[in-house]
């Protein structure tokens, strides 16, 4: 599908107009305004079984095992259900520890801690279950509404408004059981439930395959830039020119004179400091902070920069500086080594022990030591030299350093990092254009389920029940 296909797909389905019901009534809920009439308002604490995690009575991480009862995170949620195979585990002991909490299918969870509302509905139980204490539990009564219609509550501005209403100018990260019980809500008769489900699976279906499709293509244009990057840096942009054995085995032939130099002999390998500290009756000055969640692979995110105390004389030794080129040490294997040039976008800023600042002896040579970085034989390289644990990965300084760096004379590397800038122009451009339209896709998919579940719009002649 083309782009312009794509683009009149999104159009298509965010154009469409829906009916209104024909009377509506005020609902008494600041929040809410105006509901159909035939509609109820009801309150989670007369409709709904709550229940959280008190604390952990001394549970530790190092008490995770590999079998037995699934404790549940809100990491383990994945596009409105759980990922059981993600899930810790603990003792048969701290299952039966709280049977309140101990999860039956169709429960809905929901986080009350740092993102406030992910929701998870729980399908295939595969065997006893309980949660972490940053969960709620919420089982229906008296079978008072369908537990998917909930879901699609959970989901809409309607719960998202109550929050913000209930926060008061503060900054709230955690919704407190006592508040959360009494969310206010319209609840229409079970038919019409049913009908507003049935319409938001198949709405909601359209929309994400239509998402899916633009993700796949922002995809390809990343693996189109990476190829470009790679065959540029490796084999340059005259494809007549004589090559010779790199003498790395997965490397294969260069350019014949190219030369391939450590990356020690034109950087040193900076690394970062370390929290947790002893500060105790020093003298502090508290800075700006650069994480592994800061450095993407190419561009920096610095939307969510924290702050940490340290002493004024180490400033110095911590410091970024403009050309340094900032690497992961890992994580996740999608982290290891993934980086960017810091062009001092805060200053002063430091970094923390798990990204390494690579500062050049020579700052012409930063961006060329950077498109290195991106390139697939440099992946391959950290990958090949890291520790690796489950699912992880991490490189140590010594083996940054050890990077076999492809290195063109002086006015060769600047003819490629030009014509891979003016390449990447496009592709970006494209990227760009892409990422709205899913952002644009995604606010409709969320002003869709708050008008259908609101009765802003009238979706029972929409479905057959």
């Amino acid at each position: 599908m083309t782009g312009s296909e794509l683009g009149t797909d999104t159009r298509s389905i965010s154009q469409k107009k829906w009916r209104r019901y024909p009377r509506y009534k005020d609902s008494g809920v600041e929040w809410l305004r105006e509901i159909p009439e035939g509609w109820e308002i009801k309150k989670i604490k007369h409709t709904t079984y709550v229940k959280g995690r008190i604390g952990w009575q001394g549970l530790r991480s190092d008490e995770f095992i590999d079998d037995g009862p699934f404790l549940v995170t809100g990491t383990d949620f994945n596009d409105g259900s759980i990922n059981w195979a993600t899930c810790y585990h603990v003792s048969e002991k701290r299952y039966e520890e709280d049977p309140y909490i101990q999860l039956q299918e169709n429960d809905l969870l929901l986080t009350k801690d740092g993102s406030i509302g992910k929701t998870a509905i729980v399908k295939n139980l595969p065997g006893k279950a309980t949660l972490n204490s940053g969960l709620f539990l919420t089982r229906l009564k008296n079978k008072a509404y369908s537990t998917k219609f909930m879901y699609y509550l959970f989901n809409s501005n309607v719960f998202s408004s109550f929050i913000e209403f209930k926060k008061m100018g503060t900054t709230i990260s955690h919704l407190y059981q006592n508040v959360f019980v009494e969310f206010s809500y319209p609840l229409p008769r079970s038919l019409e439930q049913n009908a507003i489900i049935t319409f938001l699976d198949r709405e909601t279906a359209r929309i994400d395959a239509l998402i899916a499709k633009k993700e796949r293509q922002i995809e390809i244009l990343q693996e189109k830039r990476a190829a470009l990057i790679s065959h540029a840096v490796t084999k340059g942009l005259d494809p007549s020119v004589p090559m010779k054995d790199s003498g790395i085995e997965w490397l294969g032939s260069i350019p014949c004179h190219w030369e391939i130099i450590l990356l020690k002999y034109l950087s040193c390998v900076q690394t970062g400091i370390a929290k947790g500290k002893d500060l105790t009756g020093k003298e502090v000055i508290e800075i700006p902070y650069l994480r592994v969640a800061n450095v993407q692979d190419g561009f920096l995110d610095l939307s969510d920069i924290t702050t940490i105390e340290i002493e004024p004389h180490e400033i110095h030794r911590y410091s970024l500086k403009k050309g340094d080129i900032l690497m992961n040490e890992g994580g996740d294997e999608d982290k290891l080594g993934r980086g960017t040039i810091w062009n001092e976008e805060i200053t002063p800023c430091i970094h923390q022990n798990h990204v390494f600042a690579v500062r050049p002896f020579d700052l012409s040579n930063s961006m060329w030591i950077d498109l290195i970085t991106l390139s697939d034989y440099a992946k391959f390289y950290f990958l090949v030299n890291a520790k690796k644990t489950t699912n992880l990965a991490s490189i140590s300084a010594t083996n940054i350093s050890q990077l076999p760096v492809i290195f063109p004379p002086k006015e060769e590397r600047f003819q490629i990092l030009n014509y891979i800038q003016e390449q990447e122009r496009g592709l970006q451009i494209a990227m760009r254009k892409i990422k709205s339209s899913i952002e644009k896709l995604t606010e409709y998919r969320s002003s869709l389920i708050s008008a259908a579940v609101t009765g802003k719009i009238d979706v029972r002649q929409e479905v057959t029940i």
